[in-house]
């Protein structure tokens, strides 16, 4: 395994955001009179934005542009304490192959106006060589287009990419890529993520690997 480049998700993998995103969907629901199971929030987990809305006005049984509007207002009025929600297995790890010959790419579904935020908040701004977000793409995870893209933009074949992710759409999306794929196991949910060459607990267990395959 000759490894070049270490490709991040960012929610989930980096910041534990997804758990708070769950919550918050449901708590949306809640104070608009909504109802929402639980495993349905579950099944908007690693939703690009626009499929998350689509999606959550489906299982709202709701206008799609109002689902928006109103979301759009509820997000505003609670922002999301990013600084609060770093993993820190991810950082440490981040703060390591900063220092070593490989490079560290981000592929996320959030947004660049979005992205710029969750970055400055936890520090990170200005760390990834390259950063796809959502929006750079027209096909979201679990499709391939964004890990093609990344590695594309690095100028590396996908055998020379490893991909970190928690995600079951995340997942397929980097394997389908032909990366190898590391999954950060999920505290929270009973995620699938089955397709990974290897899961683990902790990302710092990631620099062993890497060097093993030195």
């Amino acid at each position: 395994m000759t490894i070049k480049a270490i490709i991040f998700d960012l929610d989930g993998t980096i910041i534990d955001s997804e758990y708070y995103f769950v919550k918050r969907t449901m708590q949306f629901a809640k104070d608009h009179h909504f109802h929402i199971a639980y495993k349905d929030a579950l099944s908007l987990v690693g939703l690009s934005h626009h499929d998350y809305l689509k999606r959550l006005a489906i299982l709202l049984d709701h206008d799609l542009h109002e689902i928006t509007n109103m979301y759009g207002e509820y997000k505003n009025a609670h922002p999301v304490p990013y600084g609060q929600l770093i993993n820190q297995d991810a950082y440490d790890l981040i703060q390591y192959l900063k220092d070593s010959p490989y490079r560290i790419a981000l592929a996320t579904s959030t947004y660049r106006n979005i992205l710029h935020d969750k970055l400055s908040s936890t520090g990170l701004s200005d760390t990834f060589e390259v950063e796809i977000s959502g929006d750079m793409i027209e096909k979201a995870k679990p499709d391939p287009q964004i890990y093609l893209e990344c590695i594309k933009r690095l100028d590396l074949k996908p055998e020379e990419c490893m991909a970190i992710e928690d995600s079951e759409v995340g997942i397929k999306a980097a394997h389908d890529a032909g990366l190898y794929v590391i999954a950060r196991k999920d505290p929270h949910f009973d995620t699938d993520q089955s397709l990974a060459d290897i899961i683990i607990e902790d990302l710092r267990n990631i620099v062993q690997i890497l060097k093993e395959g030195e």
